[in-house]
């Protein structure tokens, strides 16, 4: 009994010429798929992307993100501007209350035994008192009389360690308070170079923290704004316009 059925099994290689090829068919061996639009029944569906909301709510997410692309840049800036300017002004009220302070009363012990010292050594050398020699003849006297309240025991004990050179050198910047009488002598110096520096790390913080908030508020108004402006894919009939959703 045969099991081939009537008229062969037929030849698979050999193509039926009255057979229409099929169009979806590609020659490759690809196949591709054409979706027909079901409203129109005429037209081929493509993919494009369109905006996911309506005009005016794209419009409003427009407003929104490009203020805030600059919104962020500008706090940025400002973040940066602050932290400069603070250091700045910190580094500016340092240095120029670097100089000592010193009392009315100092002042004036300072300036009448410079005084007297540079007549004396006038007097027996014939040249000018070098302003080290009055520094440090000075400081000692001033150091002594604070001590025993006497200015000729202060004169004494002074004069014998500068004839035998043993005197310390005074401490640095004092040359100001012998040289030209520049030298802050307000005992409220100090008070008023931390009050500026509080004043100047408080505007550092509030700069900061300001730039910080406006910049968190531009990243949310930006990305409402990106949210509003989203597209999506979409089939549009390219015949009727009808659009359908891809996903």
């Amino acid at each position: 009994m045969s099991i081939m059925p009537e008229g062969g099994w037929g030849d698979f290689g050999h193509k039926d010429p009255g057979r229409q090829q099929d169009p979806s068919a590609d020659t490759r061996g690809i196949s591709r798929s054409y979706l027909s639009c079901k409203v129109c029944e005429r037209g081929a569906l493509s993919s494009k992307k369109v905006f996911r909301l309506s005009g005016p709510a794209v419009v409003i997410g427009f407003i929104l993100l490009v203020p805030s692309f600059f919104g962020m840049i500008l706090s940025a800036l400002m973040f940066l501007g602050v932290i400069a300017a603070t250091g700045q002004g910190v580094r500016q009220v340092t240095n120029a209350s670097n100089r000592p302070v010193q009392s009315s009363f100092d002042a004036s012990f300072r300036l009448s035994c410079a005084r007297s010292f540079r007549q004396s050594y006038q007097a027996t050398t014939g040249s000018d008192a070098p302003l080290q020699s009055v520094e440090k003849y000075c400081e000692c006297a001033l150091s002594i009389f604070k001590e025993t309240g006497s200015e000729s025991a202060a004169a004494q004990e002074c004069s014998e360690e500068v004839a035998s050179d043993t005197l310390p050198e005074p401490g640095v910047g004092l040359a100001a308070f012998y040289r030209d009488g520049s030298a802050n002598t307000d005992p409220e110096a100090a008070d008023t170079k931390r009050e500026a520096v509080g004043f100047l790390g408080l505007f550092g913080f509030l700069g900061s923290v300001s730039a910080v908030a406006m910049g968190i508020a531009s990243f949310v108004g930006g990305l409402l704004g990106w949210l509003l402006v989203m597209r999506k894919h979409v089939l549009q009939c390219d015949v009727c316009g009808a659009i359908v959703n891809a996903s």
